[in-house]
């Protein structure tokens, strides 16, 4: 190994095991590397996201996330990754720690069975509602499905916790097996920025919802675990009378990941601040392998 290389970790992440659930490459001490440098190294590694730890002088530590083709503003499986990494090498609290992210100051909670960390919680705060698409059959083709494979008591919605999603309730797992995506059939009608499609089903066996999740706009063609639509998700379910919060924080399993061979599972907890929705995304890791960057 070279003097000075930086070291690096791969994590699965939202599995307890092993070679499932979301990848993610955590550069240990990405300071020394600049933007560029860094996007570059996230086309190298080529996973949904590779997070580089910065330090912070307002938080436990900084992370920049990197899909192959941009920046994320936030992300939910790197922040639960990153977590898990820091943690292991002893550089986070216990039980509460603050990561600066681009959106900001991300709390994220640590729960623990003695000394193993066993699951990261991040509160992505408040989702907002930006839009609502009425081109129900429109849609419905750029999936491959018809107008009937969408559930036809809830709307399509676009909400964001930092990254916006189209919300796209279909009818059972076998539509949700079925989905294509045909990112250009979105152009006429949707704003670029709100073209990352997230595709579940309420029909979902053990868990209450089962999810797709299509990133091509924001350079991810599918992904195996999107921890920044579930925050979403959550509030989305919420507001359409799916999840109640009203007497407590409601707290459902959703599955991602098993159409590609990558089955992951992701908690999501929702509780109400002055009325409206507000969402903890968690989740297990495991790292399955560390290296060094000689560059």
């Amino acid at each position: 190994m070279g003097e000075g290389a930086i070291e690096y970790e791969l994590w699965d992440v939202f599995t307890s095991r092993p070679l499932a659930g979301n990848p993610l490459a955590v550069v240990i001490d990405g300071e020394g590397f600049d933007e560029g440098t860094m996007q570059a190294l996230a086309r190298e590694f080529n996973l949904s996201e590779t997070a580089f730890v910065l330090p912070s002088a307002r938080a436990d530590a900084r992370a920049r996330y990197f899909t192959p083709a941009r920046e994320l503003p936030m992300a939910g499986h790197p922040t639960i990754g990153t977590a898990y990494a820091l943690a292991a090498r002893g550089r986070l609290p216990a039980t509460a720690a603050t990561l600066e992210l681009g959106i900001g100051l991300v709390p994220v909670s640590l729960e623990r069975d003695g000394e193993r960390l066993t699951r990261v919680w991040m509160d992505q705060g408040r989702p907002r509602w930006l839009a609502q698409v009425d081109r129900r059959e429109e849609v419905a083709r750029a999936l491959g499905l018809t107008n009937e494979d969408l559930e036809a008591s809830l709307p399509l919605s676009v909400v964001s916790a930092g990254v916006p999603y189209l919300m796209v309730p279909v009818r059972g797992l076998e539509a949700l097996a079925r989905v294509r995506l045909d990112l250009a059939a979105l152009a006429p009608f949707l704003a670029a920025e709100h073209r990352a499609v997230f595709a579940f089903s309420l029909e979902a066996g053990d868990a209450r919802t089962r999810a797709r999740m299509f990133g091509e706009a924001v350079g991810v063609v599918e992904d195996p675990a999107t921890g920044s639509a579930h925050g979403p998700l959550g509030a989305y379910l919420a507001w359409n009378g799916i999840v109640d919060a009203r007497s407590g924080p409601a707290t459902f399993l959703s599955r991602q990941g098993v159409e590609m061979g990558r089955p992951s599972e992701i908690e999501v907890r929702v509780r109400l601040e002055d009325g409206e929705p507000a969402v903890e995304v968690g989740g297990s890791a495991v790292r399955v392998a560390s290296g060094r960057l000689e560059l």
